[in-house]
Formats: structure tokens, sequence, C-alpha cells
């Protein structure tokens, strides 16, 4: 099953684990979402629940979960089709533009999630707006220095 998988620049997981663009990685242990296994995520804009892309460097990556695979969803938050796999593959980085562009040429809600939790550029600001004038609040709040200092306490 194919995913998107965002980690710490150079490619680190926030646990310090280093991946590499054409490896395959094994579970060792029982698979248990949140737990132990490969987490990825169909959406590239649901991966950003867990890191803080405000604060930090960040990298996507295209993956390949495979073997024993869990779903998990969380209605209440707005994330859905999240998985864990005992087997992963890094397929290759995702430079943020094409990122973007998925996201921007989705569902406005997904638009709305990606602005509520990474840091825009001024251009992409301007792309979102241009298609989603209906996020202007949505970015002037999220986007602001001040929610970003926050979000780091």
């Amino acid at each position: 099953m194919r995913g998107y998988k965002v980690l710490l620049k150079g490619l680190t997981n926030r646990y310090g684990f280093k991946y590499e663009v054409g490896k395959t990685y094994h579970l060792r242990g029982d698979l248990k979402w949140k737990e132990n296994g490969f987490h990825f995520c169909k959406n590239p804009e649901d991966t950003l629940r867990y890191v803080d892309a405000f604060n930090e460097e960040i990298e996507f990556c295209e993956v390949e979960g495979s073997g024993k695979i869990v779903e998990y969803e969380d209605e209440y938050y707005g994330f859905y089709d999240m998985y864990a796999s005992s087997i992963i593959e890094l397929l290759r980085v995702v430079p943020r533009e094409e990122i973007f562009n998925i996201v921007l040429n989705s569902h406005s809600d997904r638009v709305k999630r990606y602005v509520t939790l990474i840091k825009l550029t001024p251009d992409e600001k301007k792309e979102i707006l241009k298609k989603y004038p209906d996020l202007q609040d949505t970015i002037d709040y999220y986007q602001t220095e001040e929610f970003m200092v926050e979000r780091k306490r």
C-alpha cells in the first residue's frame, strides 16, 4: 500500500532512527498502532499530525507499506487513512512543491488541515487564497508568529 511518511530533516524520525531511500525495513516485535510499527498516511497532510512543521525542518517521503497493516482513524480530529505496517520501503523524498500541489488540488477540508499544521511560504499562502479565499481567516490565525511560538511551548 502506497502512502506518505514525514520525517525530520536528514530522514530521521522523532525517535532518532535514520531511514534511507530505497531501503526496506522490517518490524521487530508485534505490530500495534502508536506503539510499534512503521506509520504512514494515504494523504500527505495527515502525516503532519506527528511533527511540528511550524518549528522543525521536515521531509516528505513516498513509502510502500506491506506485510501486516493496521488502519487507524481519528474522526474527532479529522485524520483518516492512517496506517502502521510491519514492513516499509522508502521509495523517494517528495519535494515540498509536489506535496503542496497534491494538497492544493484536493478537497478544501484537506487544504485547511494543511494550513493548520505547517508553516506556509508567502507563495503558498497566495496560491491557497486564489483557490480557496474562504481560508483567509484560517491562514490569518495559524500562520502568525504568535501561533508558531505558542506551539513550541
